[in-house]
């Protein structure tokens, strides 16, 4: 019972400094109001105003590095986007011009099959393309090889080989999809033509240099200097009318002639079989 009555006397002591507490701050709390209904609102209107004064530049010069920082970072953004648009356009630049030199190899050569398909026609003839991979001139042979592709069971050796301008030889060597090419200037090359103009007849032999030779022509042939010499048909291994050659000097000792190609300008050439010679047994009957 007695520890009972000291702790209730206790309880009774903290609830008295409590409600000693809440009066004093009601007091308090009333007194402030007064205080501020009677302050003049004029007053509070200065200060406040003193106060945004001090306080607006102090708080627009902390925002400056944010709004520099801002700035900065808005900027580079641009700049990294101008770099990526920059590199995505180089690139697509780079892809445009290999595209237009592809188109412009393209034409090159539709232009040169172009002159080769006009160039000759020759009845009952099957023509092909090829593309010259290799020349093989020396002091003892001039030659191309060719790459003939799929052709090379339609393709037969003495086929003519002819380039936009005219004869550059004959096929010599067919090995799976390549062909060797005698070109006319070979020294083993017998090619038999006539004059355009006159129609006089003549073997036309290589020399292994860009310089030919006109031989076997009749003694009152009238062949002069600038003559175009094309091919006779005679023998029926080539096609007639094939331009060849063009004379370069015309004497009585001596004929001379230059191929019309250039080994340069070959890039495509045509080969067309054509043969009308007859086969062993009629060749016989005929003699």
């Amino acid at each position: 019972m007695k520890r009972q009555r000291i702790l209730f006397i206790k309880e009774n002591y903290v609830l008295r400094i409590f409600k000693n507490f809440m009066m004093a701050g009601l007091f308090a709390i009333a007194l402030l109001l007064i205080l501020v209904h009677k302050i003049d609102l004029g007053l509070i209107s200065g200060v406040s105003k003193g106060v945004l004064f001090i306080t607006a530049p102090l708080i627009r010069t902390a925002g400056l590095p944010a709004e520099g920082l801002s700035y900065a970072y808005k900027k580079a953004s641009e700049i990294a986007n101008v770099y990526q648009e920059n590199e995505r356009l180089r690139k697509e630049n780079d892809e445009l011009f290999l595209l237009k030199d592809q188109m412009r190899a393209v034409q090159a050569e539709n232009a040169i099959l172009k002159k080769l398909l006009h160039h000759f026609d020759t009845p009952n003839a099957q023509t092909y393309t090829a593309r010259v991979i290799a020349e093989t001139g020396s002091a003892i042979a001039n030659s191309l090889i060719l790459y003939i592709g799929k052709n090379e069971g339609k393709i037969t050796p003495g086929n003519a080989v002819v380039g936009p301008k005219g004869l550059i030889g004959r096929i010599d060597l067919i090995s799976g999809k390549y062909a060797r090419v005698t070109l006319i200037t070979d020294i083993n090359s017998k090619i038999p033509v006539v004059t355009k103009k006159s129609r006089d007849r003549g073997i036309l032999t290589g020399t292994n240099t860009q310089e030919l030779k006109l031989i076997f022509t009749p003694l009152l042939a009238e062949l002069h200097k600038g003559d175009i010499l094309v091919t006779s048909g005679i023998g029926g291994g080539l096609p007639p009318d094939i331009p060849v050659a063009v004379i370069k000097k015309a004497t009585t000792d001596t004929i001379t002639a230059v191929p019309l190609y250039s080994l340069k300008e070959l890039e495509i050439v045509k080969i067309i079989a054509y043969d009308i010679t007859p086969d062993k047994q009629t060749a016989e009957e005929l003699e």
